[in-house]
């Protein structure tokens, strides 16, 4: 979970910097921006913290603080403390693992200066014990799928939590797992020998760090350091990288080969071409932003956008068509509630068990994917299928 105050060279940014080192001294003076979505990462982030504090004494036999009066505040939705319950019991299923009582740290703060100037993290959870560390993180976020394999910002959390424990535990071993229930059923986890999470330290971080606190280095776009980079929408460098594509579509027919395309060069443009799709969604956003502030971006102007009708009032509107004859049956469409909104109103399990029978998944249609996605590739000879669920 990323602190309240920002570190330059932060865990949650480390993709970025890692991979651009001049970009966090660029970035350094733009605002960080804030959003619902941020918020509500907050909220369930407390709503986990809390679950696990609670019940913790419970797990070693002692009594433990209710936490029903969380899980029946309106202020957590549904769907919240669904994935915060998960969130606790995978947290517990850890626990019991182990041989003997680990050490277990909830949203505990970590420092990682020994290889990153001024660098610290708040860890979400932490397991120590048995020669292992454990490392944790809960993202409530819905939209990108994010993997612990060679994740940088959990490798920095894993640094900073072996710098804490070190001088009391033998860590042998070091695990970290991402739990994402809004869009992964399972959580995910990666690990590596704490030797070789060390060696990366001292051989790749510490060097890249101390290029990124002076500001050197090259810059370098790509898609994981400008993800989040707040400099991409002006960086000189990102422009540079996809203006000789832009350049090659807009070329007359006589200016190229008239040949076809080989496969290899319709991957490689189709590759370059995600990153010109980006970079004009980011300059739009900055033009909109900068027009917004009052400032003049040459050939671009707001305008008002498309908007449609609404009543101000439903339910008197619906009285008066009423009164002019139509009746209140044909006022009202009635449609069956979605698999996920049953599935919530019965809980996962109930749900498996009440009409399981009935459910099945299909198989996704062929779909284009870049090759480092960690889905299997589509065999055109077996086809998709359709697949039955297996519930008990």
């Amino acid at each position: 979970m990323a602190p309240s105050k920002h570190a330059l060279l932060g865990p949650s940014s480390s993709a970025m910097w890692l991979g651009c080192p001049p970009s966090a001294r660029l970035t350094e003076h733009m605002p960080h921006e804030t959003s619902v979505y941020a918020e509500e990462g907050t909220k369930a982030h407390y709503l986990c913290e809390q679950l696990v504090r609670r019940s913790i004494p419970a797990w070693m036999g002692l009594p433990a603080a209710p936490t029903q009066d969380l899980l029946d505040n309106p202020e957590y939705p549904t769907e919240m403390k669904n994935a915060a319950e998960l969130y606790a019991d995978f947290i517990h299923t850890l626990w019991v693992g182990f041989l003997h009582t680990p050490t277990v740290c909830v949203e505990q703060h970590v420092k990682m200066t020994r290889w990153v100037p001024e660098c610290f993290g708040t860890c979400d959870c932490l397991l120590i014990g048995d020669g292992l560390l454990h490392v944790v993180d809960f993202k409530y976020g819905a939209g990108v799928p994010v993997s612990p394999e060679e994740n940088t910002q959990m490798m920095l959390y894993a640094l900073g939590a072996w710098q804490l424990f070190q001088s009391t535990d033998d860590i042998q071993t070091v695990r970290m797992t991402i739990v994402q229930p809004r869009i992964q059923s399972e959580p995910e986890t990666w690990e590596i020998p704490a030797d070789q999470l060390l060696d990366w330290a001292e051989s790749t971080l510490r060097p890249t760090a101390k290029l990124a606190w002076e500001g050197k280095g090259k810059l370098n776009p790509g898609e994981k350091q400008c993800r989040w980079c707040r400099a991409k929408a002006q960086c000189r460098a990102w422009k540079d990288k996809y203006g000789p594509l832009a350049d090659f579509m807009t070329q007359t027919p006589e200016a190229r080969d008239p040949r076809l395309l080989t496969d290899e060069e319709v991957g490689m443009w189709l590759i370059a071409a995600q990153g010109i799709a980006e970079y004009v969604k980011c300059l739009e956003e900055y033009a909109q932003k900068q027009l917004q502030q009052g400032h003049s971006v040459p050939g671009w102007k707001l305008v008002e956008g498309r908007s449609t009708r609404r009543f101000t009032d439903q339910d008197a509107a619906f009285k008066a068509i009423e009164a002019d004859g139509i009746s209140e049956a044909m006022l009202y469409e009635r449609s069956p509630i979605s698999l996920t909104a049953a599935e919530k109103l019965l809980g996962k399990k109930r749900f498996a068990e009440v009409c399981g029978t009935w459910v099945e998944k299909p198989k996704g249609k062929p779909t284009l994917a870049p090759e480092s996605d960690k889905r299997p590739a589509y065999d055109a000879s077996e086809g998709f299928e359709v697949v039955k669920e297996c519930h008990p």
